[in-house]
């Protein structure tokens, strides 16, 4: 066994890795999963005698070459490091390392089904307006009827504008704009800012939350907050409301179907260049996974333009 580095001095830091990603929107299920990736890389790091945080680029592979040698498959592989990657951008961002040497990880995809079963627009509009029908009785006691009203908006934004769970725990009040019939959703480290159009079925939801919903939300939890979707618990919070549609349309996989059909269904009607705008892609790249009639050729695009990032 070759002999452990000499260790080094480690800054002291304000926030651990599980409010880091929290502060990102991942949820718990997904935080577990992670969780166990990253302690998984560490222990292998142990073994050879490696500081996680000094990992080399070669060291990463040797890593890599392990897991298949285990007889991991390439896309568990691909979601482990996924997983050490977030863990490295909270090491940077915490001070204690200056690059992700995991960004230069680049694994392809095996050829099987790489996105989920595509929904039509109509598909899309059925699935918000059979959640937001549902009978008021139904939900039992007040605080049910009042959160369902506030799931209704949020199930919207899924469906309409393709946002993904992050972008909606990140948004403010004051992106809204009901007078003009847009949203405006800021950018991050993944995704660019852009602005989309509300539809008409959205106005009424919208309005009734941010003046009855919402104060009587942050009332009841003695909260203040800026951001439209206050929650002790953020990110559970779309995982919830997509098992509550569920439960009415059990075809629904996850939020990640439900952007994924959205894009999809944007290309049939759009340029390219507008839909990288609509679905806030940094990268036309991005936008050209998209592209194609079936899931064969976007498995096609994948393999030639969808490295890990």
């Amino acid at each position: 066994m070759p002999a452990l580095k000499a260790p080094r001095f480690i800054p002291t830091y304000p926030m651990n890795f599980k409010e880091y990603r929290q502060k990102r929107g991942y949820s718990e299920k997904t935080m577990k999963g992670q969780t166990s990736q990253v302690n998984r890389f560490k222990k292998w790091c142990i073994k050879l005698g490696i500081i996680p945080e000094d990992i080399t680029f070669g060291e990463v592979l040797k890593f890599i070459d392990s897991e298949r040698e285990r007889g991991i498959l390439n896309r568990s592989i691909i979601g482990t490091v996924t997983s050490i990657r977030v863990y490295f951008d909270y090491l940077i961002e915490s001070g204690i390392i200056k690059q992700n040497v995991f960004k230069r990880i680049r694994i392809r995809h095996s050829g099987k089904k790489v996105f989920p079963e595509i929904l039509s627009t109509l598909q899309l509009e059925k699935i918000y307006q059979d959640f937001c029908s549902q009978p008021a009785w139904g939900h039992g006691r007040k605080r049910s009827e009042i959160l369902h009203q506030r799931d209704t908006v949020i199930l919207g934004l899924l469906v309409y504008q393709g946002m993904d769970s992050g972008e909606i725990v990140r948004l403010e009040t004051g992106h809204v704009n009901l007078s003009e019939g847009k949203i405006y959703i800021p950018g991050s480290r993944n995704s660019s800012s852009r602005k989309l159009r509300l539809q008409a079925s959205q106005i009424l939801p919208l309005k009734t939350f941010l003046e009855e919903i919402r104060p009587a939300l942050l009332e009841k939890r003695n909260l203040q907050s800026p951001y439209l979707f206050p929650a002790r618990k953020s990110s559970d919070l779309i995982c919830k409301i997509v098992e509550a549609v569920k439960r009415i349309h059990p075809e629904i996989k996850n939020s990640r179907q439900l952007r994924v059909s959205v894009i999809m269904n944007w290309l049939k009607t759009n340029n390219i260049r507008q839909v990288q705008y609509m679905a806030g892609h940094k990268s036309i790249q991005s936008t050209e996974i998209y592209r194609g009639e079936d899931l064969t050729d976007l498995t096609k695009q994948l393999e030639m333009f969808h490295p890990l990032r």
